[in-house]
């Protein structure tokens, strides 16, 4: 099972319901509407035809709303602008142009406001992702002059970054607010706040959502250097962080990006956040069939530095080959993976709550007792949070109820959500509903693991997963096993049989025989028979009562 997830943006490559599944089915987890682009109508009919595509997929994803923030970009120009280096121009809002006729030949505007108050001499002004640089040389009452260092052809609508500017406007703007409302209406299950640069910008959000009497997770895109520098403060409060290397990038230099990735990413799994990589993972595919092999090495690593979840976003969105793009992720996480992620030392984790203890309990359970999966039943999808921030390397379903909680699930490292549908909470069998249809999923045997956490009442509690139990599965009392399986002793009264196939290893039959009949192997731990020894069985059954998968059967010679 892929532990890592993968989040694919939407677009005009990929925003039909046939199309949706193919993402779906290939390895999409999350997908990723991008508010910036696109019409409230047009964004209603892509969320309706990702849950229609779910559905189909018979899987469940989770939606991400990512709101646009405070773009500050070029207005509309009559004709394309060619920036000559060491040449000299003026920017200014587009609502003062016409009151500086003098510079209407050299006139660059912006629809920021506020992009003169904020600027200073010698401040960096960068076009179109840092193509274009250009320094502020001097104010002239409302506009401020420029010299341009690195020149070329200035379009529309291209952004503009202001790297050694305090940008004035809020992260979450009004744009975003009404994006926000319309989102909520359409039952989205994460808000992602792009230019976040201090941890007010997210309680703003988030006492927004509480007086809405609404949870839904906040993803905080650290791309401007203020957010580097209150990243303590930031991480004490939001939900997710995404790594956005894109304006990243350009605000602080390439050059530092991966330093700042790697420690942002060690910062989240320290404190368990999720933690998101993303931009130009896979770009060349937005173009080409395959990647090259520096991004393939960008995206294993970041797997190996511990990222939670990699995202595309042109790839998918407005690519030629966006089910490629996803397939060609899913390849390389894989392989990733194969190299086991160094977990934190216990005495460094946190266990003061009940459920972190019962997290970390059920994850080395599982690894020892060699489980086929850790069955963590969970209403909010808290205790599911906890257990990927231990990497277990048991796969792990997250057993719920609520479809907000299943689509939630679909961000968390190493979760795979399981959906209950259609039951009565006072009927509920758990070996009925859930074992069974595991052990059908998987194609459990007898003699498989299962490691099941919950609370100790209603089973769909939150906040009380305080237990664990081993699950065993056995169906059938009696030995089935093949001749290349079945061990077998025998004398002149008994015969004795031990289905290796079926065998728990559990050791249950060592602990109570005290003849020595029944060994364990000091090298593959597994039981096995002593035939020297079975003459002093006085056939009393304990060891077959004992059996819990029924790999034991005594047959009398008399019978």
């Amino acid at each position: 099972m892929r532990r890592a997830k993968i989040i694919a943006t939407l677009g005009p490559s990929s925003n039909t319901i046939d199309q949706i599944q193919k993402l779906i089915e290939t390895g999409m987890n999350v997908c990723r509407v991008n508010m910036s682009h696109g019409t409230h109508e047009s964004h209603k009919e892509l969320i309706a035809n990702i849950r229609k595509a779910s559905a189909l997929a018979k899987k469940e994803v989770a939606i991400l709303a990512d709101l646009q923030g405070p773009k500050i970009r070029v207005d509309k120009l009559a004709t394309n602008l060619e920036l000559k280096d060491d040449s000299v121009w003026v920017i200014g809002p587009s609502s003062v142009q016409d009151k500086y006729p003098e510079y209407k030949d050299c006139y660059i505007p912006t629809i920021y406001e506020k992009l003169v108050d904020d600027c200073f001499d010698g401040a960096r002004i960068l076009f179109d992702d840092g193509l274009m640089i250009a320094e502020a040389i001097e104010r002239d009452r409302e506009v401020y002059k420029i010299k341009v260092s690195v020149g070329g052809i200035l379009k529309s609508n291209k952004g503009i970054n202001l790297p050694d500017c305090d940008v004035s406007a809020p992260s979450f703007t009004e744009k975003d607010k009404a994006d926000l409302m319309f989102a909520l209406t359409q039952n989205i299950d994460y808000i992602a706040l792009s230019f976040v640069r201090k941890r007010e910008d997210i309680q703003q959000v988030k006492t927004l959502l509480h007086d809405l009497k609404i949870n839904i997770p906040i993803i905080s895109k650290i791309e401007k250097p203020q957010a580097i520098d209150n990243i303590e403060g930031i991480l004490d409060v939001t939900d997710v962080i995404m790594v956005a290397r894109g304006d990243m990038g350009v605000e602080v230099g390439n050059h530092l990006v991966p330093s700042i990735q790697k420690k942002l990413i060690k910062l989240c799994n320290e404190r368990g956040i999720p933690v998101i990589t993303a931009t130009q993972m896979l770009e060349s595919m937005t173009h080409n069939p395959t990647p090259t092999r520096a991004e393939a090495s960008d995206v294993a690593n970041a797997i190996w530095d511990g990222t939670d979840a990699v995202m595309l976003s042109g790839e998918t969105a407005s690519g030629s080959y966006p089910v490629e793009a996803v397939r060609t992720m899913v390849q390389i996480i894989l392989d990733a993976e194969q190299s086991p992620k160094e977990r934190p030392l216990l005495r460094h984790v946190d266990l003061s709550s009940v459920h972190a203890s019962v997290m970390v309990a059920a994850s080395l359970i599982g690894e020892k007792v060699f489980a086929k999966r850790i069955l963590a039943v969970t209403d909010t999808g808290t205790s599911c949070l906890k257990l990927a921030k231990f990497r277990p390397d048991t796969p792990c379903l997250g057993v719920t109820s609520k479809e907000a909680t299943a689509r939630r699930m679909c961000l968390y490292w190493g979760i795979e959500p399981f959906l209950l549908k259609g039951y009565s909470e006072d009927s509920f069998n758990f070996q009925e509903h859930v074992i069974e249809e595991v052990k059908n999923l998987l194609g459990l045997v007898n003699g498989d693991k299962l490691v099941i956490t919950r609370g100790d009442g209603k089973f769909f509690s939150a906040g009380s997963s305080n237990s664990v139990k081993v699950e065993i599965i056995k169906d059938t009392p009696k030995v089935l096993g093949s001749d290349e399986a079945l061990e077998e002793a025998s004398d002149d009264k008994k015969k004795i049989l031990l289905d290796h196939n079926i065998c728990a290893t559990c050791q249950r039959c060592v602990e109570i025989c005290p003849h020595g009949i029944w060994v364990v192997d000091k090298v593959t731990k597994d039981t096995n028979l002593n035939a020297d020894q079975i003459s002093h069985c006085k056939m009393d059954m304990e060891c077959v009562e004992a059996c819990p998968t029924g790999a034991i059967e005594i047959i009398s010679s008399f019978t």
